[in-house]
């Protein structure tokens, strides 16, 4: 097997490189993002996302020897490095108080896009900010059955690690896509496809009907949806709520709202 010496020094030059991608920036001018830890590693390896490098201790590859070496015998990942490091160097790559046993560097895959030609159902959100609670969407989105989660471009940064943590891995399976809402939304409406804002003041969700092409618009988690935005949409809706209670969360939003045109899905009548 093709394993690199070991690193043991915080001074090496690819530790220093790897560790920049702690921040947004350097992810972006690297075009790479780190995945840490056993299962998510497996994750991205079981659904074929592209990797640059696997680096682990000796524990790790001690009792992931077969992934090792079907890593090794895959010609698709033969130029992936397999680089053995000290525990000291995982805790220094890691960006959790508590240390990795293996963190892949992965690729900002620019071949997956997004693809609206056939949009049936879908949650678009301007600027959300919160890391979980847009791993908590993506997990939402993943057992709703639904594509990925769509981002303006001043949201949270997608590659995140603490996304990715969040997802449990399910990122892998329907990564984010970000691209410019209010032309998304113009084009989706010429296709005749709803789209639904979500507000504190609206019809109530249980008024609607989702069994048609619907794209659920939700906000910025303090200061909702802009106006830009709000106009784009087709109508406002609400979820009802006790007397005193003024939002939910971004995340329960989104659930109670697909999960809802997933229920009318599913028990409407059969046209045929």
């Amino acid at each position: 097997m093709r394993l690199e010496p070991t690193i043991t020094s915080v001074q090496n030059a690819w530790v220093k490189t790897i560790k920049r991608l702690h921040h947004s920036s350097n992810r972006q001018e690297q075009q790479k993002f780190l995945i840490e830890g056993s299962h998510l590693v497996e994750e991205a390896i079981a659904t074929g996302w592209p990797l640059e490098a696997i680096c682990f201790d000796s524990n790790w590859a001690l009792n992931n020897q077969e992934m090792l070496a079907a890593i090794d015998k895959d010609a698709t990942r033969r130029n992936v490095l397999l680089q053995p490091a000290s525990e000291a160097i995982l805790r220094r790559l890691s960006t959790t108080d508590s240390a990795c046993s293996v963190i892949a560097v992965a690729l900002q895959d620019k071949s997956i896009a997004f693809a609206p030609r056939e949009l049936s159902l879908a949650i678009a959100v301007e600027s959300l900010q919160d890391p979980g609670n847009l791993g908590a969407l993506i997990r939402i989105a993943a057992a709703a059955g639904i594509g990925p989660i769509i981002l303006s471009s001043d949201s949270v940064d997608s590659f995140n690690p603490k996304v990715l943590r969040s997802t449990a891995g399910q990122w892998f399976r329907g990564p984010p896509v970000v691209v410019d809402l209010i032309s998304l939304l113009r084009s989706q409406r010429k296709k005749n496809v709803q789209i639904l804002a979500a507000s504190a003041n609206g019809k109530s969700f249980w008024e609607c009907d989702l069994t048609v092409p619907t794209i659920f618009l939700l906000g910025n988690e303090g200061a909702g949806l802009s106006s830009e935005l709000r106009a784009e949409a087709t109508d406002v809706i609400a979820i009802p709520m006790a007397k005193g209670v003024e939002s939910l969360n971004v995340a329960v939003t989104g659930a109670l709202l697909l999960f809802e045109a997933q229920r009318q899905r599913k028990t409407a009548p059969r046209s045929d």
